[in-house]
């Protein structure tokens, strides 16, 4: 896994806790909340069509025990 990757799942994972933890939020609606901003932040950078075969991506490999994660050259 990247660098990037672990630090992410680190990130989240504690907010995630966090928000658990917290009487005033769940870490269903904080899940959802991130995932909104990541989105829209993404779309800055990248096209919906390209976000779009990015999230199809993930979704289809949810599955599996490890994300690959690859870089463009």
């Amino acid at each position: 896994m990247s660098g990037e990757y672990n630090t992410a799942q680190t990130l989240i994972e504690n907010a995630l806790t966090e928000a658990d933890n917290s009487a005033n939020s769940s870490a269903d609606a904080l899940s959802q909340a991130l995932l909104g901003v990541l989105l829209q932040s993404m779309a800055k950078q990248r096209g919906i069509a390209d976000l779009k075969s990015f999230i199809d991506f993930q979704l289809e490999n949810l599955d599996t025990d490890e994300i690959v994660v690859t870089r463009g050259c």
